[in-house]
């Protein structure tokens, strides 16, 4: 049977329904024997969000059926296809494909997946395949299109964090991602916010671009006792049952040190620990979804309705530009 395209996507003749998942499918159930093949989308700065969600509350996760792809079904073939549904221009040479987040190395462009197996590299939602584009690249991309209404809710797990101590040389820091009003040296990211491969390096640019001090060298150890700085080309197993900083008890130490070029701009100025007032550490709800203007709210963080959020107990002054329709709510 003959299959239209609609916006660069394959759409069956006689159904109209989107399974949101990289094309327009029919809802009927699947009965080729080919399985789906679910991505997620990052750039070295962290995840993006897809132009094709599959679910309203995560729009980071998606999927496309292997026929969509042209044969022979190889990884750069993949990564044709991704990039033209995703709304990229097209593989660059910064563009690299891996076949889990766990993996350590991007996959070889010869590389052929399995279309008829309910195995291997992408068969499940909780263990996708992971595209990662040039920072560039997803800043020209084509805006999404995708509606998430009628798109059902996801069933979320519990977020996984690499927890982390902030130093310099004369002590204790204060974090920006402090969660814990009795500890706010102690700060927190997702484990899914580093992109693959998830190395010592890797997170440290995640942590540093977090706290707002891109600029500054720093030295991770493992743990409180340790005497040797991890490696940055070490692997870190975040998607392993323990790895180091899955635990609030046992954070890894992050040592700050001076400036690596330049001078400082204000958000990379560290905060000492003395700074923070603890009676201004509270969880913050959002109630709507809120989108700021790139123009007159370029300081104001979007975020999605439920989406939970902390203060970092640093007062500071201003004045609010534009119309702000925010509702939170404070815990």
């Amino acid at each position: 049977m003959a299959m239209a395209e609609s916006n660069g996507r394959p759409q069956h003749p006689d159904q109209n329904s989107s399974d949101g998942r990289g094309g327009e499918v029919p809802r009927t159930h699947n009965t080729s024997g080919l399985r789906y093949i679910y991505y997620r989308l990052y750039t070295k700065d962290g995840p993006i969000r897809s132009n094709n969600p599959i679910y309203a509350n995560d729009q980071f996760i998606s999927r496309t059926l292997p026929k969509f792809v042209t044969p022979p079904r190889t990884a750069l073939a993949l990564k044709k296809y991704l990039c033209k549904i995703e709304g990229l221009s097209g593989p660059t040479s910064s563009t690299t494909l891996f076949e889990s987040l766990a993996s350590q190395t991007a996959v070889e462009e010869s590389f052929r997946f399995a279309v008829r197996e309910y195995s291997g590299p992408g068969v499940s939602e909780d263990d996708p395949m992971v595209l990662v584009v040039g920072v560039e690249d997803a800043e020209k991309r084509s805006a999404s299109t995708a509606q998430s209404d009628g798109l059902p809710e996801a069933v979320l797990p519990e977020p996984r964090y690499v927890y982390y101590s902030l130093y310099d040389d004369v002590g204790v820091l204060a974090s920006k991602m402090s969660f814990d009003s009795d500890d706010s040296s102690l700060g927190r990211i997702e484990s899914l916010s580093i992109p693959p491969p998830q190395t010592v390096s890797s997170l440290s640019f995640q942590v540093t671009k977090a706290e707002g001090f891109v600029t500054r060298t720093v030295q991770l150890y493992q743990d409180m006792d340790g005497e040797v700085p991890m490696t940055d080309n070490d692997h870190l197993p975040l998607q392993a049952q323990a790895y180091p900083g899955h635990l609030e008890d046992e954070p890894i130490m992050i040592v700050c040190g001076q400036e690596s070029s330049g001078k400082a701009e204000a958000s990379q100025v560290l905060t000492p620990l003395s700074a923070v007032d603890s009676s201004l550490l509270m969880r913050i709800t959002g109630k709507i979804p809120f989108d700021p203007n790139k123009t007159v709210q370029a300081d104001w963080l979007p975020f999605k309705r439920g989406e939970i959020m902390y203060t970092d107990g640093i007062k500071t002054s201003g004045f609010i530009r534009g119309n702000i329709p925010i509702a939170v709510t404070l815990r």
